[in-house]
């Protein structure tokens, strides 16, 4: 009998043992997990680049930092060091999709919208070092992540993708929208409106695909292109910065951000829409300096400073890619590898930005990749 209890007692031990150990290897399993990506027969720039982003500048489910050195803001509305952008996540996402990198571009979308999808359908604008999500989403920001989802389901064809792009429409409609114009943001915490549209914001060729999905997104596209083509400042690459609703004027300081009006040109582009006299001025500004300039003097229509920016030459990369003039975009993207550090003794080897005070962006690195996996597509 208590041969027979003993036995008992072992088998039970035993089992309990077994389950245990399927539990431990079940919890690892689902533990969050850092992924190296890096892909093979690509321009060996974009290569560095892309395992230095998910190395060095990457936490968990290819959620990109802000900057390397994790430092903290001074300004609620400034991201800096280990915060997390939606922005950053939607930019991966559409590199990834360009690679395709299926299983990459799932495990980047599961963490953005795991940690950044609101219960209304928006993408809080950022998640902090502190794990704060934030209540406010950027239109910008929305609208590129559901690019990526609605390329995405073009190529791949998944119900998730779709589930997203639905949700998404619908949110943006509801809370980005007013009197059929689109607004800067949605503040989730007060329920409240921005009254403001940032030019650069109006991604026309998002918008334009949102029409097969809700027959409504045909007056927001329409307003949008009214808005973005008199914006243009003649004569110029340059473009108007806000509208604002209420007022129903245009509004821009006396700096403008060379970055957005080259977005607002990039937006254009993608529906067919070239901005022929831009484009030719900022080549002609790229002779004329031999690099391009940050920011630009809103009453001389000249350089306010000497800052350059791996961004603003990815985009304008871009920008001459889309408007098939391939010699001048391969140019423009070779500017930006002055800025990559390419000593392998160095931490940042591979990053786009400062060797000595290790001064580095996601959205250099992002827009480069961006740019490269365009314009340098597989064969």
């Amino acid at each position: 009998m208590i041969k027979k209890q003993w036995l008992i007692f072992i088998v039970l031990v035993f089992i309990f043992t077994i389950i245990y150990a399927i539990g431990s290897q079940i919890t690892l399993s689902l533990k969050p997990k850092n992924y190296s990506v890096s892909i093979e027969n690509i321009p060996a720039r974009e290569k560095k680049a892309l395992e230095f982003i998910t190395q060095r500048i990457s936490g968990t489910e290819l959620s990109v930092y802000t900057n390397y050195i994790n430092r903290k803001s001074n300004e609620e509305v400034v991201a800096t060091g280990k915060d997390i952008l939606s922005e950053s996540q939607g930019l991966l996402l559409l590199y990834l999709l360009n690679r395709d990198k299926k299983e990459y571009f799932d495990v980047c979308l599961d963490w953005t919208v795991n940690n950044l999808y609101l219960d209304n359908g928006i993408f809080a604008w950022m998640k902090t070092k502190s794990s704060q999500i934030k209540n406010t989403n950027a239109l910008i920001d929305d609208l590129r992540i559901v690019r990526a989802l609605i390329l995405a389901n073009k190529k791949w064809e998944n119900k998730k993708y779709l589930k997203y792009i639905q949700k998404s429409s619908k949110a943006l409609l509801t809370y980005n929208v007013k009197d059929n114009m689109h607004l800067d943001f949605y503040d989730n915490g007060f329920k409240s409106k921005s009254n403001i549209i940032t030019i650069s914001y109006l991604d026309l060729y998002t918008m334009k695909e949102l029409t097969n999905v809700d027959f409504k997104w045909n007056k927001v596209y329409e307003n949008s292109y009214e808005l973005v083509k008199n914006s243009k400042i003649k004569g110029t690459g340059l473009y108007k910065f806000q509208y604002n609703l209420d007022q129903h004027i245009y509004t821009t300081s006396n700096e403008i951000s060379l970055i957005q009006s080259i977005y607002t040109m990039v937006h254009l582009a993608e529906i067919g829409e070239y901005d022929i006299e831009g484009i030719n001025w900022i080549w002609d500004e790229y002779e004329k300096y031999g690099k391009i300039f940050a920011t630009y003097s809103y009453e001389t229509y000249e350089p306010m400073s000497d800052i350059e920016s791996t961004a603003l030459y990815a985009l304008i990369a871009r920008l001459f890619y889309l408007k098939g003039e391939y010699h001048k975009a391969e140019r423009i993207l070779n500017e930006c590898e002055k800025f990559q550090v390419m000593n392998s003794n160095s931490e940042i080897y591979g990053g786009f930005g400062n060797e000595y005070n290790k001064e580095i962006y996601s959205f250099d690195n992002l827009q480069y990749i961006l740019s490269s996996s365009i314009i340098h597509k597989k064969n």
